[in-house]
C-alpha cells in the first residue's frame, strides 16, 4: 500500500538513497487525507467509535505539477479540514448525519434490528433458554396455563403437565416416563403368529401411564427407584358406572380398595387408611393410606385419586413413595402436588 501511495509522486519528492523527511511525510499524508479514500476510512472510524459525526464531501484535487504545489495544496486541505467548513471553504461541506444514514452506513436498518430482536426473543422462548419460558409461565394462574396447554411443552416452574386420554396431571420436571410400560403395551399389542391367529389375553392390568425420578436401570430396563412413582390405570367398558352409585361413600370405597386390591387376605401386606374424602370441585374421591410390605421392602405411603368419565370409565391415579420421603417437607409437597393436580376431562 505504501508503494502504491508513493509511486505517483515525482521522483524529486524523494531523496535518492535517503529517508523521507518528516515534513515530506506530513505532506504525503495530507494528500492522502484529501482523497475519497480518506472519507470512507473516516466514516468507518466515526461509526465504530460513535463520535459526533459530520460528513465531509471532498472535491477531487487538481494534479500537482511539483513538490511545492503538493505542499501548498496539502496545507490548504489540512486548513479546510481543521476549520470544518469555515469561511472561504470551497472543497469541503459539513452536514450532520441522521440516524437512518448512520444505520445505512453500517449496513443495517430499523427493520433489520426489529427482526433480529424478535427472532432472538422467539428462539429463546421456544428453546426455554435458561428456563426463561418456565419462569414466565409462573406469572399466570395454573388453570390458565393448563387450558393453553403450554405446560405440556414447557415446565411451569418446577412441574410439567402430562396428558392422557381423558385425564391430566403434573409431575416434577425431572421425572421421566417408565419405559417398561411402553414395552409392556407393545408386547400386549403383538398378536399370535400361528395360523389360527388366536387372540391372547392377559389378566394383568397395565398402567396407561407411569412416571418416576430418573435412576439406574436394572437388566430389564426398570428403574431401581421404583418405589417412588405415579401411575394411572384406566378401566373402561363399565356401563352405568359412577363413584357414589357404584362405589358408595369415600370411606366405603377406600376400604374396598384396600381389602380387595392392595392388601388382600394372605398377601402378607397390611394397609392402613389415613384419610378418605370427596373433592367436589374435581368430582373425585381421594384416599391416603400406608402400606406395610413386611420383609419385602420398606413401608410405603400412597395417595389414590379415582374419577369417573362418561359413566363407563374408571380412572385411578396413585402416587406412592417410601414412608420416610413423606416425612420430608420438600418431597411431601411435590408428591401431594401431583395428586392435587389430577383432573378428569
Amino acid at each position: 500500500l505504501t508503494l502504491q501511495i508513493l509511486n505517483p509522486l515525482p521522483s524529486c519528492a524523494l531523496k535518492r538513497n535517503a529517508m523521507i523527511s518528516g515534513k515530506t511525510l506530513i505532506r504525503v499524508l495530507l494528500v492522502i487525507l484529501n482523497s475519497p479514500l480518506a472519507f470512507s476510512f473516516t466514516s468507518i472510524l466515526i461509526s465504530v467509535r460513535h463520535l459526533p459525526v459530520s460528513r465531509i464531501h471532498f472535491s477531487k484535487p487538481n494534479k500537482p505539477n511539483n513538490v511545492d504545489e503538493i505542499a501548498t495544496s496539502s496545507d490548504e486541505s489540512a486548513t479546510e479540514i481543521a476549520t470544518e467548513g469555515g469561511p472561504g471553504d470551497s472543497s469541503a461541506q459539513v452536514t450532520q448525519l441522521s440516524n437512518e444514514q448512520l444505520m445505512a452506513a453500517m449496513g443495517t436498518s430499523p427493520r433489520r434490528i426489529f427482526l433480529s430482536l424478535a427472532s432472538a426473543t422467539g428462539i429463546a422462548l421456544a428453546g426455554n433458554l435458561f428456563g426463561v419460558t418456565s419462569q414466565l409461565l409462573t406469572l399466570f394462574p395454573e388453570d390458565v396455563v393448563e387450558e393453553s396447554g403450554l405446560d405440556t411443552y414447557f415446565p411451569r416452574g418446577e412441574f410439567k403437565r402430562c396428558r392422557g386420554e381423558g385425564y391430566s396431571f403434573v409431575i416434577p420436571k425431572e421425572w421421566v416416563a417408565d419405559t417398561f410400560i411402553a414395552l409392556a403395551k407393545a408386547q400386549r399389542g403383538v398378536k399370535s403368529l400361528d395360523f389360527e391367529m388366536k387372540r391372547q389375553r392377559s389378566s394383568a392390568q397395565i398402567p396407561d401411564a407411569a412416571y418416576g425420578p430418573p435412576g439406574r436401570l436394572n437388566n430389564r430396563g426398570v428403574s431401581e427407584q421404583g418405589d417412588t412413582n405415579v401411575s394411572v390405570i384406566v378401566a373402561s367398558n363399565l356401563p352405568g358406572f359412577s363413584l357414589r352409585g357404584t362405589l358408595g361413600s369415600p370411606e366405603k370405597a377406600a376400604e374396598t380398595l384396600l381389602r380387595v386390591s392392595l392388601a388382600p387376605e394372605g398377601s402378607g401386606r397390611t394397609a392402613t387408611l389415613l384419610k378418605a374424602e370427596e373433592d367436589i370441585s374435581r368430582h373425585v374421591y381421594q384416599f391416603e393410606y400406608n402400606l406395610d410390605r413386611g420383609e419385602r421392602g420398606p413401608p410405603l405411603r400412597a395417595i389414590s385419586v379415582i374419577a369417573e368419565r362418561h359413566s363407563n370409565t374408571l380412572i385411578t391415579l396413585t402416587v406412592v413413595a417410601p414412608l420416610k420421603d413423606w416425612e420430608e417437607a420438600t418431597k411431601s409437597e411435590k408428591l401431594r402436588k401431583i395428586a392435587k393436580s389430577f383432573r378428569s376431562r
